[in-house]
């Protein structure tokens, strides 16, 4: 069953990142853009961590319920990953490879036409010529690594004997004085980075009920309370002081999506129902209307910020979408299916 909760986090959280993603580069130091950049991918991160713990098998009293998932094998854990992340990262990143590159003259970041450069954009993420896809292999190494990692601890019955909120307090820490640090290469330094809000997300889910009771404690005012410090911290720099208050900055913005989530679902708002169970097709399609949009409206059009970013966030929602409906139309013949299924859709 949907997770309506869960589902207005996917919906806000998508928003955020076509409406970042509409900024042109002489807009990337204004104020929205700063609060948007300041949580949108680790409240992203932190949601995939939720949902590996949501959706994992009922276990044992004391034992790891991710260790419980299948792992292996046809429909396992591992296929279904690799179908839904990797084969998407792989096929798209390679059908845009050739065009970007003879359209360089025109993208923020050209891109050299060799075969060095096309391994390249796809080892390092950070290169990629969709940079944002850069999420697609962190995620699928936070959640595989997580599985692994909870197997391995209940075979070394070592799982059950660790408070759960001792591994994120560690993951924050690994995040501060990351050890891998400036490794692009699969987004390594990326992973430890992202770990803490991962396992973070998978806390929340554990203590969800608690969590939840003194997150809503104050009404509305808890809202506009967390949703002023976020803003604070990112308009004022003090966010961007050092890893560890980027890292609590972020939290406060996660703190905020899930109070207003709360608010949202008790005043029986339903205003973002029609983005429910599309926000992975928006993610992954919404690159190829505001890459064009950009052009038009920044480059040519010469446009403000204040109207390129409405226009073009609502195309990064609106075709996409469209999309997406056409791929499950779609899957009515088997064209249409595999189709979707190479599409992670």
């Amino acid at each position: 069953m949907r997770n309506p909760y869960i589902s207005f986090l996917q919906a806000f959280g998508i928003l955020l990142v076509v409406a970042g993603h509409a900024f042109p580069t002489a807009g990337h130091g204004s104020p929205l853009y700063q609060w948007i950049y300041s949580f949108h991918m680790p409240l992203w991160v932190f949601l995939s961590g939720y949902l590996l713990r949501y959706t994992a098998p009922p276990a044992a009293t004391g034992s790891c319920p991710l260790a419980g998932i299948r792992f292996g094998g046809r429909g396992g854990f591992l296929d279904k990953k690799v179908r839904r992340l990797l084969v998407p990262y792989l096929l798209i990143s390679t059908l845009v490879f050739l065009p970007k590159a003879w359209l360089s003259r025109w993208a923020v970041k050209p891109v050299e036409l060799s075969w060095s450069a096309y391994f390249e954009m796809l080892l390092i993420p950070a290169k990629n010529v969709i940079v944002y896809y850069w999420f697609l292999p962190t995620i699928f190494i936070l959640l595989t690594g997580s599985v692994l990692g909870a197997k391995l601890a209940a075979r070394m019955r070592i799982g059950g004997r660790i408070p759960l909120w001792v591994w994120p307090v560690a993951a924050l820490a690994l995040s501060v004085f990351n050890p891998l640090a400036g490794v692009a290469w699969l987004n390594l330094g990326g992973v430890v980075k992202f770990a803490f809000f991962f396992v973070l997300g998978i806390a929340y889910c554990a203590y969800q009920g608690d969590i939840d009771r003194g997150l809503y404690l104050g009404g509305p005012w808890t809202t506009a309370g967390w949703g002023a410090t976020s803003v604070a911290l990112a308009v004022t720099g003090y966010g961007s002081l050092n890893p560890l208050f980027g890292q609590l900055a972020a939290v406060c913005g996660i703190l905020f999506a899930l109070s207003l989530g709360h608010a949202y679902l008790q005043a029986g708002f339903r205003f973002l129902a029609p983005l429910d169970g599309t926000t992975y097709a928006i993610f992954l399609f919404s690159w190829f209307p505001q890459s064009a949009l950009r052009v038009l409206l920044y480059d040519y059009g010469h446009l403000s910020p204040w109207i390129g970013v409405p226009l073009s966030t609502l195309a990064g929602v609106a075709l996409p979408w469209l999309l997406y409906r056409w791929l499950q139309y779609g899957k009515r013949t088997r064209a249409g299916r595999i189709a979707a299924s190479l599409l992670g859709q």
